[in-house]
């Protein structure tokens, strides 16, 4: 791993620890945000059943959280833990950033704080895709292919030159 991938990963996966180690040990703050926007997040299809114990529901999101986020911060599994922290981040940060249910000077901050949750997350669907400068599965196969193709007509082209000067 080079030097910035061993800082950059603890340091994208800080906050999600930080939040699930709060969200499983002090629930209640967690649970309060969730319950202003639970009403919006129904109307929006959100089943009851994910809503009925907004408790446990935290406990366990912050318990993913953590164990994702000390994934990627030790590069265990990376870019699992990226693309899980990712799908995580989506609802956590509208969640946690309401725009739509405050005015004035409190809907900037929430907005700032809506903006700093994507950016968050795009950071972790750039950690999420990061190959640490190896090819993609597909380029490999693409590049065997093309090898392969390379080959078969170097051979051919022999094949044909022999063939053509003993007749």
């Amino acid at each position: 791993m080079d030097l910035l991938r061993a800082v950059a990963r603890p340091l994208l996966a800080a906050p999600f620890i930080i939040e699930g180690i709060d969200a499983v040990a002090r629930p209640g703050h967690h649970v309060e945000k969730f319950e202003r926007v639970q009403p919006a997040l129904e109307r929006a299809g959100l089943p009851p059943v994910l809503t009925s114990d907004a408790r446990m529901l935290t406990r366990a999101t912050g318990a993913v959280t953590v164990a994702a986020g000390l994934g990627l911060a030790t590069g265990t599994s990376p870019r699992t833990s990226a693309c899980l922290l990712a799908a995580l981040n989506v609802p956590l940060t509208v969640i946690n950033n309401p725009v739509w249910a405050v005015r004035g000077e409190d809907r900037r901050a929430t907005l700032a704080g809506l903006l700093r949750g994507a950016a968050l997350g795009a950071g972790l669907a750039l950690a999420a895709v990061d190959r640490q400068g190896r090819p993609s599965l597909a380029w490999e196969m693409r590049n065997r292919r093309q090898q392969r193709e390379a080959i078969e007509a170097a051979q051919a082209a022999v094949a044909r030159r022999y063939a053509t000067t003993r007749a």
